[in-house]
């Protein structure tokens, strides 16, 4: 007779180990960027022919103040010049387009070259900004052991959304994504600066004030960012509870922020103020209605999101207006809805900060495109930004869940080995 065998347990499962940035192979990260830029590349590889459309002509084709043949001071302060004469602080974006100019005239090759890789950038960026934020010790304990896959997935979900087409492939919109580039990077580069010391630190933030003034000279959208790094610093390095050293920082950032933004606001402030005064005399559309019909589009934002299909997409909307808040009845809804969302954020920031963090990013986001400012209702680019605030809570949620999976799965395999064993 077969002698009787020894109880044997069940195999324990092993606690996955944090993939902290720092212990990440250097591979794995050529891998994920290799893999940001091939979906790029896939997803755009038919584009880069496309002809000049719509503001593109205005600001590229017949603007001969960026058409620069020879480079030298007396070009540059004609650019300068445009710049500030056409009500814009742009001159980054348009030296870029002059840049082009200068190298291949209007082939339009070299622009959509440029573009697809400010969004290459732009994913690489948001990947390590995310495997930064997960690996900070306020999240690496949650989130550490799952950071990589959720960077590169979501990275990815960033470079192939359809709602990003508008951002990449017309030309003009540079102006966008080469924003939410150096936004991205200047994220990246105070994270660093805080989680080093000595002159490296000196490096990092000097860095990072260097690629917000670039941004903010790309496109105005950046100037909200100084709000999320002192939201970043509060969630995330102080755990929304300020200690006398905290206290120090947090009130350092606030000064620095509200001196630049007075001597932006004395530079700038009477331009803008001209600009909504002169652009609601032209629009068919008063303030109110503006703001009214905004709150319905940033809920529209999402179902495009959710819900990207070819023919929901559309770069000249006719977007219905909102003449009060119950005309039509869906503004009031949206307004309950987008109110309460955002409450809703600052309710769980103690419990669950990266889930407020990212529903403030992205209202918070949109706030400077679809407030008070005279222009169009309804963009798709302004989506290239506040879309990552959603992006990441569902690669998060899709990471998880596939985490959670595995774990029931390998649990279900071991029961079943202890049960055909008990049997024998």
């Amino acid at each position: 007779m077969p002698k009787p065998k020894k109880h044997q347990s069940l195999p324990k499962l092993r606690n996955p180990t944090p993939e902290k940035m720092d212990h990440v192979p250097l591979l794995r990260h050529l891998v994920a960027i290799g893999l940001i830029a091939g979906v790029a590349f896939l997803v755009y590889s038919n584009t880069f022919s496309a002809s000049f459309h719509f503001d593109d002509l205005r600001n590229i084709v017949q603007n001969v103040n960026i058409q620069i043949r020879v480079f030298t001071w007396d070009h540059i302060q004609r650019l300068i010049h445009f710049t500030y004469q056409a009500n814009s602080i742009r001159f980054f974006s348009y030296f870029t387009f002059a840049l082009n100019y200068y190298f291949g005239g209007l082939d339009v090759f070299g622009y959509h070259l440029v573009n697809f890789f400010i969004h290459v950038f732009s994913g690489i960026f948001l990947y390590w900004f995310l495997l930064l934020t997960l690996n900070l010790p306020s999240l690496g304990e949650k989130y550490g052991s799952i950071s990589y896959r959720v960077a590169l997935f979501t990275s990815l979900i960033f470079i192939s959304h359809p709602i990003q087409i508008q951002s990449v492939t017309y030309i003009v919109q540079r102006m966008t994504s080469m924003a939410g580039m150096f936004y991205l990077l200047t994220l990246v580069l105070y994270i660093k600066g805080r989680l080093c010391k000595g002159k490296a630190q000196f490096f990092y933030f000097g860095g990072a004030v260097l690629s917000y003034l670039l941004g903010v000279f790309s496109k105005e959208i950046v100037a909200i960012l100084p709000f999320f790094i002192v939201l970043y610093e509060f969630y995330f390095f102080q755990n929304l509870e300020l200690s006398p050293r905290g206290k120090k920082i947090f009130l350092s950032l606030m000064g620095a922020f509200l001196l630049l933004g007075a001597f932006a606001f004395f530079l700038w402030g009477q331009r803008y103020i001209d600009f909504i005064v002169e652009g609601y005399q032209r629009e068919a559309f008063t303030m109110s209605e503006r703001m009214l019909t905004q709150f319905r589009v940033v809920l529209y934002y999402l179902t495009l999101l959710i819900y990207p299909h070819p023919s929901r997409l559309n770069v000249d909307y006719d977007f219905p207006l909102s003449k009060s808040i119950l005309d039509p009845p869906t503004t009031l809804i949206s307004m309950v809805v987008v109110l309460g969302l955002i409450g809703y954020g600052l309710w769980v920031a103690k419990k669950r900060p990266l889930l407020s963090f990212c529903i403030l990013w992205y209202f918070g986001n949109l706030v400077i495109e679809s407030s008070i400012l005279p222009i169009e209702m309804v963009y798709e680019h302004r989506l290239y930004l506040p879309s990552i605030g959603p992006f990441i809570l569902f690669g998060l949620g899709v990471v998880r869940a596939t985490e959670k999976g595995k774990e029931r799965w390998a649990l279900k395999e071991a029961t079943g080995r202890a049960d055909s064993i008990k049997m024998k």
